[in-house]
């Protein structure tokens, strides 16, 4: 990154899109920290996860996208997006349902086997819900996409994440 640059990205898209692994990667190179929206949600406890309240949840969030350097990332998240406003560009990650659902299978064998870590139990619930959320996505996609183009130029669309952290790469 440029000395005295600031880098401030969301990256958006379905379950099992490569934003987290995306978000890790570009905070390790640039050392910038990352959060999961998820995380911003749910207070991760060892009794178990409690669902902040939308004053705690908006608190944080406000406190991560007023500062000067971030990544977040997580599902489009309708209470989540101020940080359009804030952050220099909007990264989509437009990936083919085929290979989402791979990567949800992957994910929660590797999970259920104590390769991975994981912030929800790998159940077969849990596997079903995450289908459920991918074919989600490709239902609001067309809607998403309509209202991210408010944004211009500031939102970039990529189908793998090699194109996005080129993009990205490029531009810090």
């Amino acid at each position: 990154m440029l000395l005295g640059s600031n880098m401030k990205i969301d990256i958006i898209g379905s379950v099992a899109s490569g934003k987290t692994t995306l978000a890790r990667e570009l905070s390790e190179k640039y050392n910038i920290p990352h959060y999961e929206k998820d995380n911003i949600v749910w207070e991760r406890t060892s009794k178990g996860d409690r669902k902040r309240t939308s004053e705690e949840r908006d608190k944080i969030f406000t406190e991560i996208i007023k500062s000067d350097n971030w990544i977040v990332e997580g599902s489009p998240r309708k209470n989540l997006q101020e940080s359009f406003e804030y952050c220099d560009y909007i990264i989509v990650m437009n990936i083919k349902t085929r290979i989402r659902i791979y990567r949800v299978m992957k994910r929660w064998i590797l999970q259920k086997a104590g390769k991975i870590p994981y912030n929800t139990k790998p159940t077969i619930k849990f596997l079903f819900y995450n289908f459920k959320w991918v074919f989600e996505f490709n239902i609001i996609r067309k809607k998403l996409f309509k209202s991210l183009s408010l944004y211009g130029d500031k939102c970039k669309i990529f189908d793998n994440s090699v194109s996005a952290l080129q993009f990205i790469n490029s531009k810090f």
